[in-house]
This record gives C-alpha cells, structure tokens and sequence, in this order.
C-alpha cells in the first residue's frame, strides 16, 4: 500500500475537486451527511490537513479553525478539529498527525498557551489523546481541574451554544447529525477492555447517535511523552 503524503492547506485554495472527493469520503463512513452542510462547514475553517498518494489523490483530511475564546477576563487560544477521516485502508497511518504537530505547534510561540479543541464522536479520535498527550481532559486518569474544566465549557458552549451540556461535558445534538456508519468502528467487548475507549463510552453513552465529547489539551512539546517527541520532532 502506497504512503500517504500530508499537507497543511488554506481551506480556500481547496478545489471543487478537492471538495467533490472529501464529501465522498465522509459519505462513504458517515450517515445523516448532506453535501450543503458539508459544505457550510468547511468554509468556517481556515486550513485543512490533506492526505494524497503518490497520484495526488486524497484518502484522509481534517478541517482547522483558529479560535480565540473569552474566558472570564482573558483569552483563550487554539486550534479546533472539525471534520475528520482517514479512509480505512489507511487506519494506523500517522501523517495526519504528524502535519498538524508539525504546523500548529508553533502556535505556543505566538500565544504562549494555545491549546488543541478536540470533539470525539469515536473511539479512535479520542484515543490520539493518550496516545500523544501526557496532560489531557477529559481522563479517567485524572480529575479535571476547575480552570479547565471553566475553559472546556468556554469552548463548548462557543462552539454549540445549543448543544452542548455543561453537566456532562458532551455535545447533544439537537438537529439530527453525522455520525459513523454501523460496522466503521464498532466497539466490541475486547476494545472495552482499553480503559481509555472504556471510559470514552462511559463519557459518552450515546454516542452512536452522533453525540461527541468535548476535549482539550495543550498545544506543547513540554506535554508530550517522550517517544511521541522523538516520532513528530526529530
């Protein structure tokens, strides 16, 4: 199987092509996607992270959008994750991580704290999270500290003002929503036995539906395990 590429974008130099192919892709793993809403929600974004073969064609992209949030008497800075797949032929590839490390880290040092805003309808989304992070939120692990957790509600109720639910830290849909197709990513009983996936689904009961966990952690080489350091850096 060919490597993919990655590339960080402008979402306006995205072409109808481009476009045509990443609606497809979504379509072929999500139900409840409409090309308008698609659509809608990729011109919000600013970049977008894009995986191509050897012959330019894309097999897996994630949208970004800068976000600049009051919390309290401050500002709070980062990157958000819309939408995001890899074809699953290409499961287990990390060039979609590595271009967003590489790109958006950099971003501490015009910011000083700048952090990454995750939404996870899906395991596997939310698993990069242990997988690179040595600090993040929501973590069995860990008790969220109030500061963050006033920052993880800053961000959700930024982004979802009628979705998402203080209470319990997840976005419920209202209208009805993307979600992953039946058979994409089920979670069996031996994948529960990942505490990191069990937990997700404790979180997140529902989130068959399409509903998503609201997710924060900071955008910085200081909060990345030491082998995720010497995989993205060097």
């Amino acid at each position: 199987m060919a490597n993919l590429k990655g590339s960080v974008v402008k979402q306006e130099a995205l072409t109808k092509s481009d476009k045509e192919v990443m609606y497809a892709l979504m379509d072929t793993f999500y139900d409840n996607i409409t090309k308008d809403n698609f659509l809608k929600d990729l011109e919000e974004k600013d970049y977008c992270i894009v995986l191509r073969d050897e012959t330019g064609h894309i097999w897996g992209f994630s949208t970004q959008k800068i976000l600049h949030i009051p919390v309290g008497d401050t500002m709070m800075h980062g990157v958000f994750s819309g939408d995001t797949i890899i074809h699953k032929d290409y499961w287990g590839s990390m060039a979609l991580f590595i271009e967003f490390a590489k790109f958006f880290f950099k971003f501490e040092e015009v910011y000083g704290e700048f952090y990454w805003f995750l939404i996870c309808k899906g395991y596997k989304t939310y698993k990069l999270l242990p997988t690179f992070f040595n600090t993040f939120y929501p973590n069995y692990k860990l008790v969220t500290p109030a500061s963050i957790k006033e920052k993880m509600d800053a961000y959700g109720m930024y982004c979802y003002p009628e979705d998402y639910d203080p209470q319990t830290g997840v976005i419920c849909y209202k209208q009805q929503k993307d979600r992953l197709k039946e058979h994409v990513a089920d979670i069996t009983e031996d994948k529960l036995k990942d505490e990191h996936i069990a937990y997700f689904v404790k979180h997140n009961p529902e989130y068959i539906k399409g509903n998503d966990i609201v997710c924060i952690t900071r955008l910085s080489k200081d909060n990345l395990s030491k082998r995720a350091v010497r995989f993205l850096f060097q």
